[in-house]
């Protein structure tokens, strides 16, 4: 965890002085089997701050406020895992990377995977993320709730959530100046990461951009892989 939080600092002192969401380069531990081949890119896992190819999906256990119940992330029966990281009131990347879960999801119920999948979406933002906050924002992003697959996970209070999201999972966040009390947004890496059913990470997608296409075809051609 320490290296972690060492690999985020750095990308962070250059990457944060940009407006908005932004993107950071975990990584540690022997490789583990995947069913997608290595992505084409310059970082191999072990140089990247969160989780990457080939690599075990790191463990937390957070409040699930929605469902009333806490959750571990690594103990959700033998499905795949898209997770990513958000608080409801961006106006930027937020809004792209739970639409790409929702779209996700709705396409794999259509094609009748959905029960092999669970969605996450853990927020930094627990001051202003209730179970209220969070269900408005389920009906307004198109997250299906009633297919009990998705859960949104809320750390208990600010601490927590520095320590899950920045030091366990690698997503730099930096809280910007209020205008006030409840009047603040962030700066913040956007990761979605998608583990297979034996909680290896098969892809990190980070950046700005919509990605529920990849995601999607990259779960069919684990699924196909798997026979």
């Amino acid at each position: 965890m320490h290296r972690r939080r060492y690999l985020t600092a750095a990308v962070t002192v250059g990457a944060l002085g940009t407006a908005g969401c932004v993107g950071s380069v975990l990584g540690g531990g022997e490789r583990e089997r995947t069913y997608l081949d290595e992505p084409d890119r310059q970082l191999s896992s072990s140089d990247l701050p969160y989780p990457a190819h080939g690599q075990r999906l790191p463990a937390a256990t957070l409040r699930a406020p929605l469902a009333g119940r806490e959750i571990t992330t690594t103990d959700l029966g033998d499905r795949h895992v898209v997770m990513t990281f958000f608080y409801s009131n961006c106006n930027t990347v937020c809004p792209i990377l739970i639409s790409d879960l929702a779209r996700v999801q709705a396409a794999a119920s259509e094609a009748g995977f959905a029960d092999d999948i669970v969605f996450l979406a853990v927020t930094f933002d627990p001051r202003r993320d209730d179970a209220e906050r969070l269900a408005q924002y389920a009906d307004m992003m198109g997250v299906d709730l009633d297919a009990g697959n998705w859960h949104f996970l809320r750390p208990a209070g600010r601490d927590r959530a520095k320590e899950v999201v920045q030091d366990t999972y690698g997503v730099t966040f930096e809280r910007t100046k209020a205008t006030g009390e409840a009047e603040y947004m962030f700066n913040h890496l956007g990761l979605i990461v998608l583990a297979n059913d034996e909680g290896v990470v098969e892809r990190a997608y980070s950046g700005n951009e919509p990605k529920s296409k990849r995601v999607l075809a990259d779960l069919e051609r684990i699924r196909s892989r798997q026979g």
